[in-house]
């Protein structure tokens, strides 16, 4: 991850294999999260390049978060100077920023509209609502699976399927 998202992960693992990472509060909780203002960054080398958000104060709530600049490139939210006040951070300051993943059956999308804005050096941090609506809340990640000529599966599973036979009758014996 970009721009000290990393530097928030401690070198620690926990028993899941987990990467842990610092705490950050939150002074305002994010938006229908009410009482839920402590937060911990986990890291699992399986879910690279994806990080979790623990709720230490609401157990069992927990945030699959990205680095938008991952998904997409040119993400230059222009973050305003009363949000940057807002954890602390004064202008031309390392921010780290996070957008929150949402999941609906294979597909997956990043909150671009609303980013995470963390001070690395304090720990605190802030959901940022944007003026500009040039970045959707729902940008793609992972497309849904295309059907493939009305078969009801994925191109990936069609592949596989017709890999499976071509293997097959090249194995068999005829007569």
């Amino acid at each position: 991850m970009r721009d000290g998202s990393t530097t928030l992960l401690e070198s620690g693992a926990n028993a899941a294999g987990e990467k842990t990472g610092a705490s950050v509060t939150f002074p305002e909780s994010l938006p229908g999260l009410d009482g839920a203002q402590l937060w911990e960054l986990l890291e699992h080398e399986a879910a690279r390049p994806f990080l979790w958000m623990r709720s230490v104060d609401r157990p069992g709530l927990n945030l699959l978060v990205i680095d938008p600049r991952l998904v997409a490139p040119s993400y230059d939210p222009g973050i305003g100077s009363a949000d940057l006040e807002r954890v602390g951070l004064k202008p031309g300051r390392k921010a780290v920023l996070l957008s929150v993943v949402t999941l609906e059956g294979d597909a997956a999308f990043a909150n671009l509209l609303a980013p995470i804005l963390i001070n690395p050096e304090e720990l605190v941090g802030a959901q940022v609502i944007l003026d500009d609506k040039e970045w959707p809340i729902r940008h793609p990640i992972m497309p849904d699976p295309v059907e493939v000529g009305g078969t009801g599966r994925s191109p990936k599973c069609s592949y596989s399927a017709e890999s499976q036979d071509n293997h097959s009758s090249s194995g068999r014996r005829s007569g």
